[in-house]
């Protein structure tokens, strides 16, 4: 949220070096939405606030008013200036780097929780009506593509349909919150909203903004051909990523893996007995304690109930791959798993 020296003096007309000139700094506000579960934005925003805990930040918390909460990091909080530049003039870029480093660390925690709380990855993913992939962003919106002149709701003011406060709260309080709590008549006004310390969140906008000078420009990739298997691809031609998820040699992630495995199995037209009998092989190597035959089964039955197609998720989801130290590519690795066995295919009819 930007902060003007003189609010009269804004414009549409103006260009961004006036409005740089005239912006004495931003506060800092995370917005997290539920797709499906109020309960779910409340699991993320104890997340986030978790999160920013461990880097000695207060955050402080809101209900939006409808289905999320706002988490906030007052402007006083960060250092004026970063590398000899006034932070002021450092916006949007600041807070899209801020917002999409807490989205990369907390991503793969958020997925978990959800499962957890569902009680399992076929029940997560019967909340929402569609999903691309197994990612905690198909279930809840966390601020990813930050606007200059992006819009909050002002605390204690009222949602125009719900007619409920968009009331601040204590961790106590967002960790039992109910919307009664955010009625009129039930509103409290015994917190505090965008209160810090001075420089508390120096280290946070550091570490994201080392973080996002490392990341790669975004390329527009080319839109993939990907053609229905006509044949049953066997394992020697499978990505890495899926060798190793299949040894069982990994430490975390074995809900997600299981959704993975199947949905890829699926794409690589092996029959129904044939994934139940190599989900069971898997479950047995594991190298950190096996998934229950009741879970194995249950999401097993609910995934040949569908009739859409399951793909398994994208290389560079923000919550898989990587933050289980499977990804380890080749020269035929692409964009999605499922492209892998082409990709070789191909490489080996030019020989």
């Amino acid at each position: 949220v930007e902060k003007w020296k003189n609010p009269m003096q804004l414009k549409t007309e103006l260009t961004n070096v006036e409005l740089n000139e005239i912006r004495k700094g931003f506060d800092f506000i995370i917005d997290i939405d539920a797709k499906a579960k109020l309960e779910h934005a409340k699991i993320t925003a104890l997340i986030v606030y978790g999160f920013l805990k461990e880097y000695g930040i207060e955050s402080t918390v809101k209900f939006s008013g409808s289905r999320g909460f706002h988490i906030s990091i007052a402007e006083n909080a960060f250092p004026s200036s970063i590398d000899f530049k006034k932070i002021a003039v450092r916006y949007p870029e600041v807070p899209q780097a801020l917002a999409n480093f807490i989205r990369e660390r907390i991503s793969d925690q958020i997925l978990d929780e959800l499962v957890t709380f569902e009680g399992g990855v076929s029940s997560l993913i019967n909340t929402v009506e569609t999903i691309s992939e197994l990612s905690a962003f198909q279930f809840v919106d966390l601020e990813k593509n930050w606007g200059n002149r992006h819009l909050f709701r002002m605390p204690y003011s009222l949602h125009p349909k719900k007619w409920l406060a968009s009331v601040p709260l204590s961790i106590d309080q967002l960790k039992n919150f109910n919307l009664d709590m955010a009625k009129p008549e039930n509103v409290k006004t015994d917190n505090n909203f965008l209160v810090n310390k001075e420089g508390e969140a120096t280290q946070l906008i550091l570490d994201a903004l080392d973080w996002s000078s490392k990341l790669k420009p975004d390329v527009i990739p080319k839109k993939d051909f990907k053609p229905r298997m006509k044949i049953r691809i066997s394992e020697e031609y499978f990505p890495p990523c899926m060798k190793t998820i299949l040894s069982g040699e990994i430490t975390d992630g074995r809900k997600r893996s299981l959704f993975t495995i199947a949905s890829f199995l699926r794409a690589m037209n092996w029959s129904q007995e044939e994934i139940e009998k190599r989900i069971m092989e898997w479950n047995t190597n594991l190298a950190k304690g096996q998934l229950t035959d009741r879970l194995l089964r249950t999401q097993l039955k609910w995934h040949f109930r569908q009739s859409r197609e399951l793909m398994p998720a994208n290389c560079e989801s923000d919550a898989f791959y990587k933050s289980i130290n499977v990804c380890k590519p080749d020269e035929f690795c692409s964009k999605n798993p499922v492209n892998y066995p082409f990709n070789v295919y191909k490489k080996n009819k030019k020989k």
